[in-house]
């Protein structure tokens, strides 16, 4: 996060703490008051008939002083208890000069209690937005850090993974690469070559076949065959006749494997999509094996050539 973005967020952050915290206290304060205003309403209610106070429509003069020391006693228990409220006087007549009154009614008239309440707010409470804020913001800025640091931990763990590689088959030098590493190089004759993509073109369409040795090769993977042998002849590889790729099947595909061995030692993935299965077992176990290619891909070789 930016400096400047950081300040603005802070900014953001402050204003609407600070908007939530001015309607929160507000709230509070006159609920306060209006708690306090009713515990005083109930307690000189209780205490209204013990007080002398005059009552000008009965000639009655009262005892002012009395009033006025159960006022300053009330009022010296309001400011202990950090109440808002203070009790102005006490009369059976409203008082124009109150600020505000409560009146309580009974049978010998309505009595009026003016007060004056504190609805002023807490000034040095105004610094909890800003912490809020604050802390809103180191949060966010920490949060912000963590994802970029794993935003960088995943780009580095992407970059260190290898990409994956692919077969490359080099007619014009009739070698096989990787896509990786196009300096190490295997070579193979064009017999094995011919008939190693053949039978990676053929097993490409072909995913179900099942290749016995013990059988005849298809027609349509000789076909293939031939097809690289001719492109072998046209890059002028050879002038020779063209081999029988159903002679010699075990030896072809022998040369085949021991070039793959070498080739695709550290790419066991790929190696298990483009190396032809050996046969395991004697008898029978043997006329039930396939040297056909069941997971390759288009994608898993490139022939340069073609």
């Amino acid at each position: 996060m930016s400096r400047k973005t950081g300040l603005l967020a802070f900014s953001i952050y402050s204003v609407i703490f600070s908007l939530v915290f001015v309607f929160a206290h507000e709230r509070a304060i006159r609920y306060t008051i209006e708690q306090d205003l009713g515990s005083i309403k109930l307690r000189i209610a209780l205490d209204k008939n013990r007080l002398p106070i005059a009552d000008p429509q009965l000639n009655y003069a009262g005892d002012a002083a009395r009033v006025e020391e159960y006022i300053d006693a009330l009022n010296r228990r309001l400011k202990k208890e950090m109440s808002r409220v203070r009790i102005l006087n006490i009369s059976v007549q409203d008082s124009q000069t109150a600020e505000e009154q409560l009146l309580l009614s009974g049978a010998d008239g309505n009595t009026a209690i003016s007060y004056r309440a504190n609805t002023s707010h807490n000034y040095w409470l105004y610094i909890l937005p800003l912490v809020i804020a604050l802390l809103n913001l180191a949060f966010y800025r920490s949060v912000s850090q963590k994802r970029e640091q794993a935003k960088r931990q995943s780009a580095t763990t992407m970059a260190a993974k290898p990409k994956p590689q692919h077969l490359v088959v080099d007619l014009y030098s009739k070698t096989l690469c990787l896509s990786g590493d196009k300096t190490r190089q295997v070579q193979l004759a064009n017999k094995p070559l011919c008939f190693y993509l053949a039978l990676l073109e053929f097993c490409l369409h072909n995913p179900d076949v099942s290749l016995n040795q013990n059988k005849e090769v298809p027609d349509e993977l000789l076909d293939i065959a031939d097809k690289y042998f001719h492109r072998l002849v046209a890059l002028g590889h050879t002038i020779r006749k063209r081999p029988n790729f159903s002679n010699s099947l075990e030896k072809t595909l022998s040369e085949i494997r021991a070039a793959l061995d070498e080739l695709l030692t550290h790419q066991p993935e790929l190696k298990a999509k483009l190396y032809p299965p050996k046969a395991h077992g004697e008898g029978s176990r043997s006329k039930l094996h396939s040297y056909g290619l069941k997971a390759q891909k288009a994608e898993d070789i490139e022939v340069i050539g073609k």
